[in-house]
């Protein structure tokens, strides 16, 4: 009964997902000046999102520029020539939203949440933003000491706060996903305001980016704003990126650091995998699922039996994708500095057993499962719908690729589960770096 009961739980949630999917709206056209619109109509939100994702991010920086992109997402909050310095932030907040932005390896976005007949307040923002922002030498100078904070806060005051950057350093250029990416302190405090302006004009431009409004909308009306904030502003140059991503040179076999507060021996192992939007990511997606997922059926869990072991603990892996590469770890707890070899043996166990041995169909079919759970939510939440929908725009460059991922994930079959650990796990195209305490 309780197998039974297991089943009809997992086949509502993917009757549901096949109906919201047929429901899901999107229109999608580019003005004259490049600017990506995506449009998602959901009658069922009573909020719309409107968002503005550019097509920069700590990759596309030069060595020696590191961190404009995360400053920019301070910087352009500060103000516009028709909004006052240190009002933006108040006049959605009156109008009943909010509004935040982030930055990554490969984006930036800015996004507003505001009750649905406020659209328009949100796309006079987002082209503000883009046509008419004022960077001056005091917003910067105030802006180098909120981001000094916020990298002391963030990374240099956990002990394994730069743990993923110590990690992508090591296998990818530093001029691309090989720093942190809130930058150098060094580079931002000697960049000048001709630098600053020099990136907004190459970035912050609309044909490299693209505008999404998500939620309760009426399509044509939305269409017709739109075209009276946007299409005036002048498109910018074509923008040359980055090609060489993988670090070739001076990839390290094992790499030591002494970290002060650091209460427990710790230890990683990275692998450089695909970007995600190869072939490969749902399969990758669903090994880390399989060595580290749900209790019921990860190999960590139930082949190593790590709670019972006296010798590491805390053992997790998780993978992240980006647009042009990717990279899976591995991390422990190791009671003692002599426990190194031991666990390498045993995770390479798990990752040999990935290789040489169909995986159980039970269990890939639950790795399945529990990955379509938790993405069907996406398309509940006009925010992460926005957000994701946009990320394929400029990532994939095919926003419907949003739709077919979980078909991806269930074509993936044991065979494919081999033939993506034997080509991705290579003890010999590996980083392990071992934090020690003082």
């Amino acid at each position: 009964m309780k197998r039974l009961f297991l089943l009809i739980v997992f086949m509502i949630p993917l009757c549901i997902w096949s109906q919201k999917m047929d429901n899901v709206h999107i229109e999608e056209y580019d003005l004259p000046n490049g600017l990506h619109i995506i449009l998602h109509k959901d009658i069922n939100e009573p909020n719309v999102i409107v968002g503005t994702k550019y097509h920069v991010g700590s990759k596309d920086e030069e060595a020696g520029k590191t961190g404009f992109a995360h400053f920019f997402e301070h910087l352009l909050f500060h103000g516009t020539k028709n909004i006052p310095q240190g009002e933006l932030e108040n006049i959605i907040f009156n109008a009943g939203g909010y509004c935040n932005a982030y930055t990554s390896y490969d984006v930036t976005y800015y996004y507003q949440l505001l009750p649905a007949h406020e659209f328009k307040l949100g796309l006079w923002v987002e082209s503000e933003r883009m046509l008419h922002p004022i960077i001056t030498q005091k917003g910067i100078d105030r802006e180098r000491e909120i981001v000094k904070e916020e990298k002391r806060m963030r990374y240099d005051n956990k002990p394994l706060g730069n743990s993923y950057f110590n990690l992508m350093s090591e296998l990818y250029t530093y001029d691309t996903y090989g720093h942190n990416m809130i930058g150098s302190m060094d580079d931002l405090n000697n960049a000048s305001k001709a630098d600053f302006e020099s990136f907004f004009k190459r970035f912050y431009v609309p044909n490299n980016a693209s505008l999404v409004v998500s939620g309760n909308i009426d399509i044509e009306k939305t269409k017709k704003w739109i075209g009276l904030y946007f299409n005036d502003i002048p498109k910018g140059e074509k923008i040359i990126r980055p090609k060489t991503f993988k670090n070739t040179l001076k990839l390290k076999r094992h790499k030591d650091f002494t970290i002060k507060g650091l209460e427990k021996e710790s230890i990683e192992i990275g692998y450089p995998i695909m970007s995600q939007s190869n072939e490969d990511a749902p399969v990758m997606q669903l090994i880390t699922s399989i060595l580290s997922g749900n209790s019921n059926f990860s190999y960590f869990e139930n082949n190593l039996k790590t709670e019972q072991d006296s010798v590491f603990n805390r053992l997790r892996a998780s993978s992240s994708y980006w647009e042009k590469v990717g990279s899976l770890s591995i991390k422990a707890e190791l009671n003692t500095t002599q426990s190194e070899a031991y666990f390498l043996q045993r995770v390479d166990e798990q990752l040999e057993l990935l290789k040489t041995e169909p995986v159980n169909p039970m269990v890939l079919d639950k790795a399945k499962k529990e990955f379509t759970a938790s993405y069907i939510d996406i398309f509940y939440d006009a925010k992460t719908f926005a957000d994701k929908v946009t990320n394929y725009y400029h990532l994939h460059k095919n926003t419907s690729d949003i739709k077919k991922l979980i078909s991806e994930i269930e074509k993936v079959s044991g065979k494919d589960i081999q033939r993506v650990a034997k080509k991705y796990f290579d003890i010999n195209n590996r980083i392990v770096i071992a934090y020690h305490t003082e």
